[in-house]
Order: C-alpha cells, then sequence, then structure tokens
C-alpha cells in the first residue's frame, strides 16, 4: 500500500511524535506524519517482509513446517536471524533421561508452549531395557513372538486439533543422523558442522504428540508424556545435574500400544459374479457378518499385532449372547480360523514412556535467548504496544507510548489493562484517555502529558503508577486486540502548546507496512519488558529487525 493510498484508506502507520512539526491543514499534517513514520522505520529496521502480521496473525491456522536445511539454521546471514542450535546429548545425559523414563509410570504433561524449537533422538526403545521395569518389548498375539515396540512406531508428528505436522526422518523409533548441522556461529556455505539426529520445527506446536504405529495406521497422542528437565532433576537429585546445561530442555517419551487398522485387517474376498461364477477379489477387506452388521477379520498372522487371543468352541458358539459380548468387548475374529480363533488386539501399554524418548529445545536467535522460558499463563491473553512519533531519530522507536494487556473474558469482550504511557500528547485505547486512566490527566505548561512508567526522570516523567484496568466490548477475540483502537491527536497547537484544531488519527499495523503498534505475549507488560524511555527497540532486541524483515508471523525476537 502507499503512503497516498493509506491516507485515502484512513489506515495510517502514525504517531505523535513528542515535539512534532503539525504546521499546515489537516490533510498536509496526515501525509506528512505517514510519510515522514513510514521512512524513517524503514530507515532503522528495513522493509518488513510482505507477510509480516507485526503478531496481529500469531494465532492464525498453523502450516506444515518443518525445515531440514541443518547448514542454515545457524547462519546469521539466512532468514532465521541466526539460530542458536543444542549440541547433541552426552552420553550420561543420555544415560539419565532413560534412567527416568524407564523407573518413572505414568508421566504427565507439561506443555512448554513453544512454536519454534529442534527436536533430538534420545533413546529406541529396548536398547537398553531395564530390568523390574517395562520390558519395550510386547509379547505378540501368536503367544511366542515379541514386538520390539520402537520398531512399529513411526511418523512422529506435532499435533493442534486436526492440525497434523510431520517431523520429517522420525520413523521406527529413531532418527536419521543429519550431517549438516551447522555449528553455531558458522555459515551455510563454510561450516563448521557436526552430526546429530535433529530437526529444526518453524511455527509449529507442541500442544500434543503422536505416532503411527505401522501396523495399525492410527495415530495416537493418549500415550505421550513429555517433562522439563527440571522435573527429572528434582526426581533424580544430584545424578541429573548434568541436564542443567543452559539449553533449557524439555524431554518427550512414549508408551507402545497395538492398534487395529488396515495393514491387520485381512483381505481377500470370494463371490460368485453374474454367470455364477467364483472371483477372488484380493483388495476386498474380509468381513465377519453377525446379525446384519458387518466386522473387519484380523489376518491370519498373529505375529503382526499384539494382543488377548481366544479360541473358542463349537458349543460357544452357538450359546445365545456369547458372540454379542465378543464383539462389545473389541474382540474380532481371525481369518482362516473358521471364526473360531478371536482376538482383542491392544494392551501393550505399560503405562512407562520409554519406547521412544525424544527431547525438544526450544529455538532462539542468536544473542537473544529467551530470559524466560515459563510460558505465558493464558496463551489468549496478549500485550499491545505502540508508538506515536513521527521523528526520525532511532532512539525514538522505543513503542513505549501506550503498553497494555487484553484479557478476553469472553469471545466479544476482555479487560484492558494499561501498563505505562510513555507518550505525551493525548492518546486514548478503546475511547479511554490513558494519561487521565492513570490519574495523571493534567498537561504542563507546553501542553504536554507526564511520561508515565517509562523510567523518564523529574518533572517530565513518574514511575511506579499501578496499572489501571477497564472492560470493553464489541470485539472479536480471533484479532489478538487489533480491533482495540488506538487514537492519538496529532492536532495543531498555539504558541502556548494548546492543541487548537484536533486531528486524532489511528495507529494500526498493516501487513507488510511499518506498523505503529506491535502484538506480543502478556508476560511483556506483567514482566516489564518494554523499552525505557528513548531506549530503542533495536537496542533492548537486537533481533528486531530480523525478525521483521524476514519472519511474518510468530513472535521470536523478545
Amino acid at each position: 500500500m502507499t503512503v497516498m493510498a493509506a491516507v485515502a484508506l484512513g489506515g495510517m502507520f502514525t504517531g505523535c511524535s513528542k515535539d512534532a512539526d503539525l504546521s499546515g491543514g489537516q490533510n498536509s499534517a496526515e501525509f506528512n506524519i505517514v510519510q515522514n513514520y513510514e521512512n524513517a522505520f524503514i530507515t532503522r529496521f528495513g522493509q518488513p517482509a510482505a507477510n509480516q502480521t507485526w503478531g496481529f496473525g500469531s494465532a492464525a491456522a498453523l502450516t506444515r513446517s518443518e525445515n531440514a536445511n541443518a547448514n542454515e539454521w545457524a547462519d546469521p546471514n539466512k532468514a532465521y536471524g541466526g539460530l542458536l542450535v543444542p549440541p547433541p546429548l552426552t552420553d550420561e545425559q543420555i544415560a539419565v533421561v532413560t534412567k527416568y523414563f524407564q523407573i518413572t509410570p505414568n508421566l504427565g504433561y507439561e506443555d512448554p508452549h513453544w512454536t519454534n524449537y529442534f527436536i533430538q533422538q534420545v533413546y529406541k526403545g529396548h536398547t537398553s531395557p531395564r530390568e523390574g521395569y517395562s520390558p519395550e518389548a510386547y509379547l505378540a498375539a501368536n503367544g511366542s513372538t515379541y514386538l520390539y515396540a520402537s520398531d512399529y512406531m513411526d511418523h512422529l508428528a506435532a499435533i493442534d486439533g486436526t492440525f497434523v505436522d510431520h517431523i520429517n526422518n522420525f520413523n521406527h523409533g529413531d532418527c536419521s543422523t543429519n550431517g549438516t548441522v551447522l555449528d553455531n556461529g558458522g555459515n551455510a556455505n563454510d561450516g563448521p558442522f557436526h552430526s546429530d539426529k535433529i530437526m529444526y520445527m518453524k511455527e509449529s506446536t507442541t500442544k500434543s504428540f503422536g505416532y503411527y504405529n505401522s501396523n495399525g495406521s492410527v495415530r495416537r497422542t493418549e500415550y505421550t508424556g513429555l517433562v522439563s528437565y527440571k522435573t527429572i532433576m528434582k526426581a533424580l537429585g544430584s545424578e541429573a545435574d548434568c541436564l542443567e546445561d543452559g539449553w533449557n530442555r524439555s524431554f518427550m517419551g512414549f508408551d507402545f500400544e497395538q492398534m487395529v487398522g488396515p495393514e491387520i485387517y485381512a483381505k481377500g474376498v470370494s463371490r460368485p459374479d453374474e454367470n455364477g461364477n467364483w472371483q477372488w477379489h484380493a483388495d476386498e477387506y474380509a468381513m465377519f457378518e453377525w446379525k446384519g452388521q458387518k466386522y473387519n477379520m484380523l489376518v491370519a498372522e498373529q505375529n503382526m499385532y499384539c494382543g488377548t487371543p481366544l479360541d473358542i468352541s463349537d458349543a460357544q458358539v452357538q450359546e445365545d449372547g456369547f458372540i454379542d459380548n465378543l464383539l462389545a468387548q473389541g474382540y474380532l475374529p481371525v481369518t482362516g480360523g473358521a471364526n473360531k480363533k478371536w482376538v482383542k488386539v491392544g494392551g501393550c501399554a505399560d503405562g512407562y514412556y520409554s519406547d521412544w524418548i525424544v527431547t525438544l529445545t526450544k529455538a532462539e536467535p542468536v544473542n537473544q535467548p529467551d530470559p524466560d522460558p515459563d510460558p505465558d499463563p493464558d496463551p489468549d491473553d496478549v500485550c499491545i504496544i505502540a508508538e506515536d512519533l513521527s521523528a526520525t531519530d532511532a532512539t525514538d522507536f522505543d513503542f513505549n507510548d501506550v503498553v497494555f494487556t487484553v484479557h478476553y473474558t469472553s469471545t466479544t469482550t476482555a479487560t484492558v489493562t494499561l501498563y505505562a504511557a510513555g507518550g505525551t500528547l493525548p492518546l486514548t485505547v478503546a475511547g479511554r484517555e490513558v494519561h487521565s486512566a492513570f490519574g495523571y490527566g493534567t498537561v504542563d505548561e507546553k501542553g504536554l502529558y507526564k511520561m508515565i512508567n517509562t523510567n523518564r526522570p523529574g518533572a517530565d516523567g513518574v514511575n511506579g503508577v499501578a496499572p489501571v484496568s477497564f472492560d470493553v466490548s464489541g470485539i472479536q477475540k480471533s484479532n489478538r486486540g487489533n480491533d482495540i483502537e488506538i487514537l492519538v491527536d496529532k492536532g495543531e497547537k498555539n504558541a502556548n502548546g494548546v492543541i487548537v484544531n484536533h486531528n486524532w488519527l489511528p495507529l494500526t499495523a498493516t501487513g507488510g507496512q511499518p506498523a505503529a503498534k506491535l502484538c506480543v505475549g502478556a508476560d511483556f507488560a506483567t514482566e516489564h519488558k518494554w523499552c525505557d524511555e528513548r531506549e530503542s527497540i533495536k537496542t533492548k532486541y537486537p533481533v528486531f529487525s530480523a525478525w521483521a524483515l524476514h519472519n511474518p508471523t510468530k513472535i521470536w525476537w523478545r
């Protein structure tokens, strides 16, 4: 969108400079404000990515997003801005983690709420099972063959509802070795590289994970245990000190359960054609018909699946309700057994999540590790920070002219909590003038408000003011606060600094264009992570430019 088009549509990327020259008519002032702000923004940060949403689009539908270009992950010249790539686990770390999963049943699920992360192989089941605990191998339905669980666990995936993000190269309880993992500080052309069983997941999810049973073609998510390294250290004490390596890893294990699915359903049906000639249909599933209902039959090779076998007699077949009871319990007949052999598939899961173990590590940009790896208490809560200036000085881009959180109480209502107001011109959020809301509604002799909670000393600023909350309605939760109107008065002033011709302009964030407001997690406000007055966001958060130019949807700069 051009500047002129932006003005015509009323969607300006505007701000109120602390000392902007607003002489001239309203239209020319609006045009100059927009043009000056856009030019200054691009000068300081570069041209934003075409599909940059400034955080307001971060709740959009996820897309399949594993990234296999391991020779680029740590390259500061690539789109990621350079990622801190975790090293392979040490033998000591692998041993400690494996022990924890092998001796600790019924693990919970501690979701770290990451979207960009690395996943690395830790342990393939039955490599070294621990005596007295899960065997990591399960007796097949034939009563003599054992299924090594990890050999039957395929297609590891990150899952959020109907969204399934396949984690490339993780199959058969293992991961293929990647020999082109770029070491930190290298570049894609020169290396150095190391080998690891690792994959980078970009804009994915950690809400849940699951695997396919290769003989069942059904993905299971209910047999997943996920814990932080701190949980393991708490359980094992000093034995697990080796996990305190600065990488804030989470560890995830899977418990094998055999699933019923197409691969263990019998195929092959013989039936007469229109001429009475019997024909064999190899691709049709064999079905057991009972009282007008059809049920799949299991393949005769009972070494392919685990479960509870049952041989029944002719007398039991004739017994009233006996077959009905078998079907109700989940038993299916085995083909070729004259309906005398039945199996209830499953029963392998033993509560120990050591059949396959991996580790997750948040993908952090170089030079900007997350100082607080804990997730927001409510992932739907957001913080909006805005810039109301049009000056060209880099230090003006502090994005603290208003800082507020949005906590949704329903899909159309929310509580807004103001934390800071670093601007000095009148500014409203959902119709509330922010300085007045804080209790500082009086302007000085120059017609300027005090800067609130932005570490501005002296007569210009006041600090330590408690947050102020009010409710808003008529908004949509899916907009992440983007429809809460923020206006700044850029009107003309008289010789005494008093605004005489009001000119209220919106602060907006249009995709692909310089933004006057940003959306981040609520902890940005609750933990006071906003910039001090005249502290450039580029100085406080060095990878902000790389994010603005390259990473259009997820918020990884802070």
